[in-house]
């Protein structure tokens, strides 16, 4: 007797498929979930203060050839594990603001992205460690959010300097309005200093509606490299499962492998611009001009500072404190909080594993908003290789403007007098002395990147600018759906690790219905 077909095939048991595929089975549907890398995650994973996993190299990432601007090459990771990136990242959980949701949903003519329609969503996808229970957030949920304690000597220097800076005090900056953002805790997916992934949150406690354990079949070690289309319809996909490739069919195929990995599926399965398929000699199943078109992220720059010995010797839980955001005011889009300041109250470099010995602490400045957009192209010789990622950071004035005026408030806030009586001392103490040619050098020098990659698979109603709807169905091809972080337009004011749990709570409910 033929076994019967699983519903829904899930692709990724990442920040979006691992609540996808729960929610779904919770509803009745049975699931298989196909996951790259191992199923559960390794314990190491769930140590907050490890960033190690992050690593170019590491056998829980894929790394990704990338090029940051012209003549910039880098590497990027994304996790290769169950909970993909939210098992491996800095578990920083912030919401969306209003204003990402509303142009969302505007850009995907589809009002369920809205700030209004998914306002009811987040209290039950949270557990929050100090708001839980109060207007706007949940008690119950599976994701625990936390906040580290700003009485750290750090934390309350940096509070201190961004109150003075004129920023206002934003105790919970999963709640707060648009208007004001400023200086408050970092809301994160940690509870008791452990990160809590995707994976680990919803997948083990899935259960069916009547409590019965869920139809889910969640399988590690399957790399999934293409996606099995029949007169234009998603019947399953191939994938490698130790050393041969399988076949897995299903009534519904669901892409949540990322916003790298997926337009990659998509490409090598004749679903893209078709001048790039025919150059590849791909065949031509749907041409998509804008699969891997509209990349969007965060340029970031690291500037480190130490502070006395003493101040080492403070117990820290999250390793994540403050969160400042401020506003430039620049260009014609006027952005509330589009510069972000992110501390980190360990050594970075001790947290990814590089130089255990090093004393300097962080802060990472990014600006969230850009004018250039990057793009993902395919290997030029090997398609099942892994794609090149171009950022194009700094490309543009607007975006050099940005950059620079977020460098500066962040070296003001190293040498503002909270600081200076803490002791601390920044090897960057000069940046707002520096005219802009001579601090365009010294950006593009330091420049980085936040890893929030969004737009490859950007939802829209135009298939010739989008490639998804609002619900992640894929223009030109039935049965295929996307859910995850690269179906968003373009990245919100903040980390995309939340909307990226929001995106599988919002297409579970489309599909299910």
């Amino acid at each position: 007797m033929t076994p019967a077909l699983p519903d829904v095939l899930v692709v990724g048991a990442g920040g979006s498929g691992a609540p996808l595929a729960a929610r779904l089975a919770e509803r009745g549907l049975s699931v298989l979930v196909l996951e790259a890398g191992p199923v559960p995650a390794p314990r190491e994973t769930r140590d907050a203060s490890r960033l190690a996993a992050a690593m170019p190299g590491h056998p829980l990432a894929f790394s990704y050839p990338s090029e940051l601007t012209s003549g910039r090459p880098h590497t990027v990771t994304r996790g290769r594990v169950s909970g993909g990136s939210t098992a491996i990242n800095g578990a920083y959980f912030r919401r969306p603001r209003a204003h990402d949701l509303d142009r969302w949903a505007a850009e995907s003519g589809d009002e369920r992205w809205s700030a209004s329609s998914t306002a009811a969503i987040w209290p039950r996808i949270e557990n929050d460690r100090e708001f839980g229970g109060t207007a706007g957030h949940g008690s119950q949920g599976p994701m625990p959010v936390s906040r580290a304690d700003l009485s750290h000597p750090v934390s309350a220097a940096l509070v201190s300097a961004g109150l003075a800076a004129g920023l206002p005090l934003e105790p919970d900056k999963n709640s707060s309005p648009d208007a004001n953002p400023g200086v408050g805790a970092t809301p994160t997916n940690t509870h008791d200093g452990e990160r809590w992934s995707t994976a680990r949150a919803y997948l083990d406690r899935a259960v069916d509606t009547h409590g019965a354990p869920a139809r889910l079949d969640v399988r590690g070690g399957h790399h999934v490299v293409s996606v099995m289309l029949e007169h234009g319809r998603a019947v399953g996909v191939r994938a490698l499962v130790t050393g041969r490739i399988e076949s897995f069919r299903a009534g519904l195929v669901v892409l949540s492998a990322g916003a790298i990995a997926t337009p990659h599926l998509l490409l090598i399965s004749g679903i893209g611009p078709a001048a790039m398929l025919r150059d590849r000699d791909l065949p031509v199943v749907h041409d998509s001009p804008a699969v891997g078109a509209r990349l969007s992220d965060h340029p970031n720059l690291d500037l480190r500072f130490t502070v006395p010995a003493s101040i080492h010797r403070h117990r820290v839980e999250i390793p994540l404190g403050v969160a400042l955001h401020a506003s430039t005011g620049l260009g014609a889009e006027v952005v509330a909080g589009d510069i972000e300041v992110l501390s980190f109250l360990r050594p970075l470099s001790g947290m990814l594993g590089t130089d255990p010995l090093d004393n300097h602490l962080s802060l990472l400045v990014s600006t969230l908003r850009h004018d250039a957009r990057g793009h993902l192209a395919l290997d030029p010789v090997d398609v099942s290789a892994p794609p090149h990622v171009r950022f194009h950071y700094a490309e543009t004035e607007i975006d050099r403007a940005l950059l620079r005026s977020a460098a500066r408030f962040a070296s003001a806030l190293l040498t503002s007098d909270p600081m200076r009586e803490l002791g601390a001392r920044s090897e960057h103490a000069n940046l707002t002395a520096l005219d802009d040619r001579e601090l365009d050098a010294w950006v593009l020098a330091h420049l980085s990147t936040a890893l929030h990659t969004c737009g490859t698979t950007a939802m829209g109603s135009d298939p010739t600018t989008s490639v998804v709807d609002g619900r992640g169905a894929v223009h030109g091809a039935r049965s295929l759906h996307v859910a995850d972080v690269g179906m968003l337009p373009s990245t919100p004011t903040g980390g995309p690790a939340a909307s990226a749990v929001l995106i599988g709570e919002v297409i579970a409910e489309a599909l299910a219905s």
